[in-house]
C-alpha cells in the first residue's frame, strides 16, 4: 500500500496595506469652500450654488406694469390711442352715410361736398368715379390712423411721425360730410398727445428693451491649472 503524500495547508492571503485616511469632508460643504484657489467667490450658505446676478435694467422714469411686465402705457398714450380710433370710426361713419344718401338720384350732388362740386347724370362714368373717390379718400384718412392708434399703444416712437402725418390726412374729410369732420379734432389732439414727454418716455423705454445693450461677462481671473495641491504626489 502506497504512502499517503504530505498534504500542505493553504497560505494565507496577503492583505493590501492600509490606505492613508483622509481628511473627512462635510456633505453641506459647498464644492467651492473644498478648491484650493488663490482666489475664491464670496462664501455661500450651505447648499447653495453660486451664480452671477443679471445686470440692472436702466430705470427711465415709466415703470413695469406688474400684470403684463411690459412698460405701464400712460395715460397720454392710451387717450392718443382711443382718439385715433374713434377718428377711424367718425370717418368710417360719414363715409356710409355718404353712400347712402347718393343712392336717390336727385340727391347724389348733396351726399358730400365732393360730389356737389361736379354736375354728373345718373349712371354715368362721372358719378361712379366720384364714389370711388371717396372711398379712396376715407382709406387715406383711416389708414394712417389706425396704425398710429395701434402701434402707439404698442411703444413704438415712430408712431408719432405717422400720428402727425395723419392728422394732416385727416383734412381730407373736408370732402366729405359733416360727420366726418368731426375726425379732423380728434385726429389732431391725438398727433399732440404722443410728442408730450411721459408719451416720449414711454417710447424710450420700449426702444431699450427692444434694442439692450450688449453686455459682456467679467473676465475670470485667477484660474487654477493642474491637480489641486491635494492631490499632489512631490
Amino acid at each position: 500500500m502506497a504512502a499517503e503524500e504530505p498534504t500542505t495547508s493553504p497560505q494565507p492571503r496577503r492583505l493590501a496595506p492600509p490606505e492613508p485616511d483622509l481628511e473627512p469632508v462635510s456633505a453641506t460643504e459647498p464644492a467651492l469652500e473644498r478648491r484650493d484657489q488663490p482666489a475664491r467667490v464670496l462664501d455661500q450658505p450651505g447648499g447653495a450654488i453660486a451664480t452671477l446676478e443679471a445686470p440692472p435694467v436702466p430705470v427711465i422714469g415709466v415703470p413695469d406694469d406688474p400684470r403684463t411686465g411690459e412698460p405701464r402705457v400712460p395715460r397720454t398714450v392710451v387717450l392718443a390711442s382711443v382718439l385715433s380710433f374713434l377718428s377711424v370710426a367718425n370717418v368710417v361713419a360719414g363715409l356710409l352715410l355718404v353712400y347712402w344718401d347718393a343712392v336717390p338720384r336727385d340727391n347724389f350732388p348733396n351726399a358730400s361736398w365732393l360730389m356737389g362740386q361736379f354736375v354728373t347724370e345718373p349712371g354715368s362714368t362721372g358719378r361712379v368715379l366720384l364714389a370711388v373717390a371717396v372711398t379712396v379718400i376715407t382709406l387715406l384718412i383711416t389708414v394712417p390712423l389706425a396704425i398710429t392708434g395701434y402701434y402707439a399703444w404698442a411703444g413704438y416712437r415712430w408712431s408719432r411721425i405717422s400720428g402727425t402725418i395723419a392728422a394732416a390726412l385727416s383734412l381730407g374729410a373736408l370732402t366729405l360730410n359733416l360727420y366726418a369732420w368731426s375726425a379732423i379734432p380728434l385726429a389732431v389732439v391725438a398727433a399732440v398727445l404722443l410728442w408730450l414727454p411721459p408719451a416720449s418716455r414711454y417710447f424710450l423705454a420700449w426702444w431699450v428693451r427692444r434694442h439692450p445693450q450688449q453686455v459682456f461677462a467679467p473676465p475670470t481671473v485667477d484660474v487654477f491649472y493642474g491637480p489641486l495641491p491635494r492631490y499632489r504626489q512631490d
